[in-house]
């Protein structure tokens, strides 16, 4: 009897060491840090700004992060680098700038003449495999990724107006990633320029134009120094939301369910109000007259699908993975009605 007694006696002084253990636990407050890519109060980042707010409301405050602005830890070219030693836990960035790194970040921004609404990005993604391969690429890294929304407009903002391939010639046109070869086929010259230098680049005359969001006339004000934006857009893009792998597994495992799954959705309701600022961005800029609709005629995107189609089969030759997701999107655009082949 004294044995049983001593036994139940240990057995709850156990029970109640654990209960103050998880009691412990789920008041201990976890700070993250997550470095921004682009100026902070842009439309960019307002995927980071809600995953923060979504996030410390969904676990009560027991996760709390930190938003760094550009270069704030890293430079911007630098963040998966040091996303993957852990120097910070999260990031919103643009594949765009890592493809020399990472060659599957080509397929996850958006190719050219590919996708040209979020719904068809989104069924790539999370219905046709893509997002397989995508996070397979970064995994190696010890990075977590899920796509965001960007521009539903994302094309050339100019000095000059555009409705002709041939206008583009000679041009210096600021691209990242395989938009600087798209750049190349349409007979321009691609250069490499940092978000937040855009402005005075164009300004100075550095460049002549550049790819970019629409979400950026008013964003940035590139409104006052471009004239015109050229319509259709070249493709719906994709911007991605990172996570430190070591930093996921190390929180609770209530909080690490929370992230992993919510962080889903809450880009997906942050994309949807993504896609209706560059909607209102745009139309703000050109009803007060400082941007101008310039439109590339159906027979120049004819001609622009055979200039781009070489340069998906270039990607495709990369490697098996690439190629596997040069497949999906393929059968994708046939499905759709927009063959790349």
């Amino acid at each position: 009897m004294k044995r049983i007694l001593v036994v139940l006696l240990a057995t709850a002084i156990l029970l109640s060491h654990s209960a103050n253990l998880m009691a412990a636990e789920k008041k201990k407050v976890i700070k993250w840090k997550m470095q921004a890519a682009y100026p902070l109060g842009t439309t960019v980042m307002m995927h980071g700004v809600e995953w923060k707010k979504y996030i410390e409301e969904l676990t009560d405050g027991r996760l709390q992060v930190e938003i760094l602005p550009p270069g704030a830890m890293c430079a911007v070219g630098d963040i998966v680098t040091y996303l993957e030693k852990g120097v910070f836990d999260c990031a919103v960035s643009y594949g765009g700038y890592y493809t020399g790194l990472i060659p599957e970040t080509d397929l996850e921004i958006g190719l050219p003449m590919g996708h040209v609404s979020w719904d068809e990005y989104w069924d790539a993604y999370w219905n046709r495999g893509l997002g397989d391969i995508i996070q397979e690429a970064y995994a190696e890294h010890n990075i977590i990724q899920y796509p965001a929304a960007a521009g539903c407009y994302y094309h050339f903002n100019t000095n000059f107006p555009v409705t002709k391939l041939t206008d583009l010639k000679g041009k210096k046109i600021r691209a990242l990633g395989i938009y600087g070869k798209y750049v190349q086929v349409l007979g321009g010259s691609a250069v490499v320029i940092p978000g937040g230098e855009l402005y005075m680049a164009m300004k100075l005359g550095t460049i002549d134009g550049a790819i970019y969001d629409g979400s950026g006339l008013q964003d940035v004000k590139f409104h006052e120094v471009v004239e015109y934006y050229t319509f259709p857009t070249a493709a719906q893009i994709a911007l991605s939301f990172l996570i430190n792998k070591d930093s996921l597994a190390k929180l609770p495992p209530d909080l690490r369910s929370v992230v992993a799954l919510g962080t889903r959705f809450i880009l997906e309701d942050s994309s949807n109000r993504y896609i209706t600022k560059t909607k209102e961005s745009m139309n703000k800029s050109v009803n007060m007259g400082s941007v101008t609709k310039c439109w590339l005629p159906e027979e120049e995107l004819v001609k622009a699908r055979k200039l781009v189609a070489p340069l998906w089969d270039e990607l495709a030759a990369k490697s098996p993975r690439m190629k596997n997701g040069i497949d999906i999107l393929k059968q994708q655009m046939r499905d759709i009605g927009r063959p790349m082949d």
